[in-house]
C-alpha cells in the first residue's frame, strides 16, 4: 500500500492571535499542511531550532516584540535553516523589500511577501513561489554536496565549458559582445549550474584554476568568431583571488597571445567583492592589465558599499547596472532612481553603461530612454552555446530589425 505524501510543515509567527487563526484557516482551505502558530517569536525560533524535521516554510511578521524579523533572520541563518521564509506584515512596501533583502543577505530563501490582511489568492501565489524556490535550488544529484576534488578533476579533464550571453547596443540593436559563463558537464549528474560550484571554488581555493580555464575557453572561442567575421567583444569574470595574484596579468597576456586575440577585445568583469582591500596590490594588478590594453568592467553595480571609493581610485571602461535595479524599473520609482544615479555617475566618469537583467519590452524601453548604452538579459537571449549564435542572430534580426534602420548585425 502506498503511503500518503508527507504534509508540508509551516510555522506562522505573529503576535496577533486573530492573524494566526485567519492564515491557518486559509491554509486549510488551500491544501493539506501541518501548521504551527506562535505569538511568541523566541518560542517559535526554539521550536524550529529543536525540531527533528524543520519546517518547509516560515511565515513571519517582521514587527514582533522581543525578537523582531531582523533578529529572527540572523538566528535562522545561524542554525543553517534551509526552508523558505515569507514576510507577512502591515509595514510599508519599502520596509518589506529591505527586510527581504536582509534575509537574502543571510543566505535565507525568501519566497515572497504578504500584506495584511492577507488574501487567499495571494497566499496561494506565495506558496507556489516558495515551492518554485525550493525546486530551483534542488541539486540534480538529489542534494549531494559537491567535493572540491571533483571540480579540480573536472577542470583537468576538460569538463568545464562556456555558454555566451549576447550584449546588444541599445541605439542600433547590434550585437556588440557576449559574456562568457562557466558550466560544468558532470560525467554522471549532467549539467551542473554555476550556483553549485562557483561558491565552492571560492571557498576551497579552486577559483584561480577555474578562472584560467574559463579565460582560455572564452578567448579561444572569441578568436574563432573573429575569424568567421563576427566582431565581438568578450567579457569574462575575474574573482577576488585573481585580482590579488601578481601573475594574473602575465597569464592573461599569454592567453591572448596564444589565441591571437587583441587584449582590447577582452573585458575583465569584476564585482565589488572582487576588489581586494589590499589597495597597493589591487592598483598594481589593475594598472598592469590596463597597460596591456585589457578593458575593465565593474559588475553588479549598486550591490556593494565601497564601490564609490574604487571608482575614484581605479579607471574602469564599463559599469554594469545590477539586474535588481533594471528589471521592473519602469514601474518602480526606487529602482528607477538608483538606475538614473548609476547612469549619471558612469557618464561623468566616461564609462559605457551596461544594463543587466533586461527581461521584457518594458525593461528595454526604460533602458533605451534612460541612457544605457548596452543591454543584456533574457529579452534578447538566454546564454547560448557557441554553435547557436548564428541562428540566434538571424532570429534577433527578424524579431527586432524593423526597429533599427541599419539592421541588427554584429558590430565591427
Amino acid at each position: 500500500m502506498q503511503e500518503p505524501p508527507l504534509k508540508r510543515r509551516l510555522v506562522i509567527v505573529d503576535d496577533d492571535q486573530f492573524m494566526l487563526t485567519m492564515i491557518t484557516a486559509m491554509l486549510g482551505r488551500i491544501g493539506e499542511f501541518d501548521v504551527q502558530g506562535f505569538t511568541d517569536a523566541p518560542a517559535a525560533f526554539r521550536s524550529i531550532r529543536d525540531a527533528a524535521a524543520p519546517p518547509d516554510l516560515v511565515i513571519l511578521d517582521i514587527n514582533m516584540p522581543e525578537m523582531d524579523g531582523m533578529a529572527f533572520f540572523r538566528q535562522l541563518a545561524d542554525i543553517g535553516f534551509r526552508g523558505c521564509v515569507a514576510l507577512c506584515s502591515g509595514e510599508s512596501d519599502s520596509m518589506l523589500r529591505t527586510s527581504a533583502q536582509l534575509a537574502r543577505s543571510y543566505g535565507l530563501r525568501v519566497g515572497g511577501t504578504l500584506p495584511k490582511p492577507p488574501r487567499p489568492d495571494l497566499l496561494r501565489t506565495l506558496l507556489a513561489q516558495c515551492e518554485g524556490e525550493r525546486e530551483s535550488r534542488r541539486s540534480p544529484a538529489n542534494g549531494r554536496e559537491r567535493r572540491p576534488e571533483e571540480l579540480r578533476d573536472a577542470i583537468e579533464a576538460g569538463d568545464i565549458f562556456c555558454v555566451y550571453q549576447p550584449k546588444i547596443d541599445i541605439s542600433s540593436g547590434r550585437l556588440v559582445g557576449v559574456e562568457a559563463l562557466a558550466r560544468w558537464r558532470h560525467r554522471t549528474d549532467g549539467i551542473v549550474p554555476p550556483a553549485e560550484f562557483i561558491p565552492m571554488a571560492e571557498r576551497t581555493g579552486s577559483m584561480p584554476a577555474l578562472t584560467r580555464c574559463v579565460f582560455d575557453l572564452a578567448l579561444g572561442q572569441l578568436a574563432r568568431w573573429r575569424e568567421a567575421g563576427i566582431d565581438l567583444i568578450m567579457s569574462v569574470n575575474a574573482s577576488v583571488h585573481d585580482l590579488a595574484d601578481l601573475s594574473f596579468p602575465d597569464f592573461l597576456n599569454g592567453c591572448a597571445e596564444r589565441h591571437r586575440v587583441n587584449p582590447a577585445w577582452v573585458i575583465i568583469e569584476v564585482t565589488e567583492s572582487g576588489l581586494t582591500e589590499d589597495e597597493r596590490l589591487l592598483v598594481e594588478i589593475v594598472s598592469r592589465l590596463r597597460l596591456r590594453r585589457f578593458q575593465l568592467s565593474i559588475d553588479d553595480f549598486g550591490n556593494g558599499y565601497s564601490t564609490m571609493a574604487k571608482l575614484r581610485d581605479l579607471v574602469f571602461d564599463e559599469l554594469k547596472i545590477d539586474q535588481g535595479f533594471t528589471h521592473g524599473a519602469a514601474s518602480d520609482e526606487r529602482k528607477a532612481a538608483i538606475f538614473h544615479a548609476s547612469v549619471q555617475i558612469a557618464k561623468r566618469l566616461g564609462m559605457k553603461i551596461v544594463a543587466e537583467g533586461v527581461e521584457d519590452q518594458a525593461d528595454w524601453d526604460f533602458c533605451r530612454i534612460n541612457g544605457a548604452d548596452v543591454a543584456q538579459g533574457y529579452f534578447m537571449s538566454r546564454p547560448l552555446a557557441p554553435d547557436a549564435m548564428e541562428a540566434w542572430l538571424a532570429a534577433w534580426r527578424l524579431r527586432h530589425g524593423a526597429q533599427f534602420p541599419d539592421g541588427v548585425e554584429a558590430s565591427s
